[in-house]
């Protein structure tokens, strides 16, 4: 068992078996003091301090007039409350967002708002304002009296406490924030090249604001500290730890009791007047916090994320004076080292691969918990195991519970937005002979260089969230860098961190390619691509951002959405032809501000196209060829593979690059590629050995299963066919066999790749289409974002496949709040019918339904077959009683609509 480093104050301890906590100490008397955590989220108004003058006392006291006057709900930053308010029209629609100036939020602004205070007696009782986050710089009064000043109050990543309890009255009382917007060299989020910045620079309180009503002893940052022995886990040594403060000018002697389940415990404490501890329960004096049999929280495919929640509760005497509620997952996190020096981690002593994709929040950092719900769902539902959160993203801890809940595992650290030093707003001037070096080696010349009061307030950013997050066990690592990484004198202060606050996840340097004088290497790389590659590229490189290593992030480039989104988009007038000004805009910065590259590859590769419509089509076809192959390759080298990031999941706002489903929640092909590449028990095609494989990335297993292969040509004749018997490991893969090579002039084939169980249930299934003029990557350029293509594949063949009709039918299965649809599917014909996308929308002219929760997509027939589909979605995002399903597919001779 890992022994924690934490100060243990001595006190005595009791063990309590049977009756409950309140039972104990609150029978026969009832509590003089009112704990209370209250967060203060509606009501809320702004103003720029231009529009509305005075001084602190007067907007205190003055009446909201609501023509100057903006009413927000808090999380919110200015711009995102204005938005909301409709104060300037949709900024995501066209060029809106240009023509927002930047002049109002170049001034402070007011954040205003009342609450009430009942029976408060300040003599035994202590209130204090707790602020999670606020960019950049605050003054803050409560009923007109200056409780903090900008020199204090001041870093996007810090979290303060405000002692309000001498200047709260019983009944109403005003609270103020005077935000400053944050200048050249602050340290705050954002989104790099990404996306647009915001002419507000997010300035605002981004993050809750929350009154804490509690004695005068206080109880705060409750931590469980779970371990494991990998070898054995069938027991498990909880830690428990929370931190005391005694805010009174006397002594106070104090118990603090927890319960877990049917385990608990307390211990007594005496302190000081103004004394702070940390009280620590170990598993070595309390036996009751050794848990034989414990549910195990494990990632998303490898067992259910258990979670298990705690009480802890502070009394003086039998009366309660404070009380913490903790959410806590038993697991262990362990981090390695390749023969190659590669980094990788294990889970409750199992390797893991990670499956992950960037995340970011909303461009105005909105909270929107419904949507961030919907996308971790498409998370789970895409067989990802993690995301990562470049740069500590959330408003409050629902994306991180959601995250707990669903098994899905969080790299969290800091952003690149503070590492070069056009972001902080300085001046970047790269040498021309240096604009195409890799990341690493570019970062080492151009970075920013900290100064040690930067450091320190880096530090300090760490500290806070650390503390502030540290109970969910989706996060397994701690990044200190994402293309820097930190020098060695904040680097120990990491360390120094995590010894003292979380010593249950590893550290991780950087998520680039770096070597700490500290810590050895980082173990990770930061190659690329982010621009479009072929499919083979995946499994032919061995020196950029192939499968081999952990690859910290990489992607095939851009994902163009479906028609739907583009409409929503842009004007009429801007939608055609793609990659005008209007879809420039609306795709990346700096080096990918065009979807170019990706335009030539799909014209070269499937032909131009006629109209929107046609091209927003094949756009899913190139989509989902381009991401599967990402993924597959590093499902089977995980030898030499141990995880794989992609640039990324979602995105800000509405535009073109970098994203599995779109802002409005559209999921593209590129969704369903992931799907299907990431089926924990699946077939694979490798496109550089032409060959097929099977991997189990699953904890069991597997036997009596049987894989069938199938190839068939353009005609849809079958020309190879084979079976394989598989019994086979957990966490195993291999090679099942070699295809026979492709013939003919420009021709396409067709791989159709299945597995059964032994009752001859269908458990898995792969669909390829392989041209015999194969993409070739042109080895011998280099660029650092990129690997361009020689010779493109040819898929005009696919053109000549004839038109046919497919049957096709719905039925509603389930009504209310989830709403299900189940779709079947059947090729009478004699052809395959390629590629069928399926839609599901309010009427046959209707707005699609979204989110939407689809079974599989894009999917194919063979000749004589049949599919079931199933789609769920929201009762909430629907008025209607008959939902329709849209169907078009690459070959068939109309549109249905079911």
């Amino acid at each position: 068992m890992k022994k924690y480093s934490f100060f243990l104050f001595n006190g005595k301890f009791k063990i309590l078996c049977i009756l409950s906590l309140s039972a104990i100490y609150l029978a026969g008397c009832g509590t003089r003091v009112e704990v209370e955590e209250r967060i203060l989220s509606d009501n809320w108004w702004i103003a720029s301090t231009e529009t509305v003058g005075g001084d602190a006392a007067s907007v205190s006291s003055q009446t909201v007039d609501p023509s100057k006057w903006t009413q927000t709900t808090v999380p919110a930053t200015v711009l995102g409350a204005l938005v909301d308010a409709g104060v300037y029209p949709d900024p995501f629609f066209g060029k809106n967002l240009e023509d927002i100036p930047r002049e109002p939020f170049e001034k402070p602004w007011w954040y205003k708002t009342t609450f009430q205070v009942r029976n408060f007696n300040e003599a035994k009782e202590q209130l204090r304002l707790m602020v999670d986050g606020i960019n950049y710089r605050a003054n803050v009064w409560v009923n007109g009296k200056q409780i903090a000043r900008e020199d204090t109050v001041f870093g996007a990543f810090r979290l303060f406490e405000l002692d309000i309890s001498k200047m709260v009255k019983n009944g109403e009382n005003t609270l103020l924030f005077e935000i400053h917007p944050p200048q050249v060299r602050d340290f705050y989020m954002g989104f790099v090249d990404w996306a647009p910045t915001p002419p507000d620079h997010y300035m605002g309180i981004y993050r809750e604001v929350r009154l804490r009503r509690s004695g005068k002893v206080s109880l705060d940052e409750p931590f469980i500290a779970p371990d494991l022995d990998p070898a054995n886990l069938n027991k498990a040594w909880l830690t428990v730890s929370a931190e005391l403060t005694n805010h009174s000018d006397q002594n106070k002697t104090v118990t603090l009791a927890g319960q877990i389940e049917n385990i608990r415990f307390e211990k007594e404490y005496n302190l000081a007047p103004g004394q702070h501890i940390i009280a620590v329960f170990e598993p070595s004096e309390f036996e009751q916090l050794i848990i034989n049999n414990p549910r195990l929280w494990w990632p998303n495919g490898l067992g259910s994320p258990e979670m298990y929640e705690a009480k802890l509760e502070l009394f003086e005497g039998k009366n309660l004076i404070d009380k913490q509620n903790i959410r806590f997952g038993i697991r262990k996190i362990e981090d390695y080292l390749t023969e190659n020096n590669v980094r990788g981690y294990k889970v409750n002593g199992r390797e893991v691969l990670i499956k992950s994709g960037g995340w970011v929040d909303d461009l105005f950092l909105r909270y929107m918990p419904e949507k961030d719900a919907a996308q971790i769902r498409y998370a789970k539902e895409m067989n990802m195991n993690s995301l990562r959160f470049e740069g500590v993203w959330g408003n409050n801890h629902h994306i991180y519970d959601l995250c707990d809940d669903n098994g899905i595992l969080l790299m969290v650290g800091w952003s690149c937005q503070w590492e070069w030093p056009d972001y902080l707003g300085l001046e970047l001037i790269i040498a021309e002979e240096d604009e195409n070096l890799p990341i690493n080696e570019g970062v080492d010349l151009y970075a920013v260089k900290l100064t040690p009061e930067e450091e320190d307030l880096l530090s300090d950013y760490f500290r806070d969230q650390v503390k502030w997050l540290r109970n969910h066990p989706s996060i397994f690592s701690w990044a200190g860098g994402s293309d820097a990484m930190p020098k060695p004198r904040l680097e120990k202060k990491y360390l120094e961190t995590l010894e003292k606050y979380d010593p249950t996840r590893p550290f991780l340097l950087s998520a680039g390619d770096f070597t700490s004088e500290i810590t050895g290497v980082s173990g990770m790389k930061m190659n690329g691509p982010y621009e479009y590659v072929a499919p083979i590229y995946w499994f032919e490189d061995k020196k950029l951002g192939g499968a081999f290593g952990f690859n910290s992030e990489t992607g095939p480039g851009p994902q163009v959405p479906p028609i739907s989104s583009i409409r929503k988009m842009m004007p009429e007038e801007d939608l055609w032809p793609p990659d005008n000004d209007m879809w420039r805009f609306h795709s990346g910065r700096k080096d990918f501000n065009s979807i170019g590259v990706y335009l030539e590859a799909k014209n070269k590769r499937y032909g131009e196209s006629k109209d929107l419509e046609e091209f927003a089509y094949k756009a899913q076809l190139m989509n989902y060829e381009a991401m599967r192959p990402m993924f597959e390759a590093f499902v089977v080298n995980r030898k030499e593979a141990t995880g794989v990031v992609q640039w990324m999941q979602n995105s800000p706002w509405p535009e073109f690059y970098w994203q599995l489903y779109d802002y409005y929640l559209m999921p593209t092909g590129a969704y369903y590629g992931t799907m299907k590449s990431l089926q924990f028990v699946n077939l694979i095609y490798d496109y550089h050995n032409h060959s097929v494989h099977f991997s189990n990335d699953t904890r069991d297993k597997v036997q009596g299963l049987k894989a069938q292969i199938k190839l068939l040509d353009i005609n849809s004749k079958v020309v190879h066919e084979s079976e394989h018997a598989i019994s086979a490991d957990d966490n195993s893969y291999f090679e099942l066999e070699k295809l026979p090579a492709l013939r003919g002039n420009r021709q396409v084939y067709f791989l159709d790749l299945r597995i059964k169980d032994a009752q001859g249930k269908q458990i898995a299934d792969n669909f390829y289409w392989l041209p015999t003029f194969k993409d070739q990557m042109d080895w011998s350029k280099y660029f650092w974002y990129y690997t361009p293509i020689k010779q493109y594949a040819d898929f005009s063949a696919l053109n000549t496949m004839p038109e046919i009709d497919i049957k096709a039918e719905k039925q509603l299965v389930k009504k209310g709040e989830e709403w299900e649809v189940k779709v079947n599917l059947e090729n009478p014909s004699d052809h395959i019918a390629f590629f069928i996308e399926l839609e599901l929308a309010e009427s046959q002219q209707g707005d699609v339904i979204l989110p939407v929760f689809w079974s599989d997509n894009y999917v194919t027939l063979l000749p004589g077959e049949s599919k079931s589909l199933t789609v769920k979605f929201y009762g909430d995002n629907f008025a209607g009683s008959d939902p329709v399903i849209r169907v078009q597919g690459y070959n068939l001779k109309q549109k249905l609509n079911l």
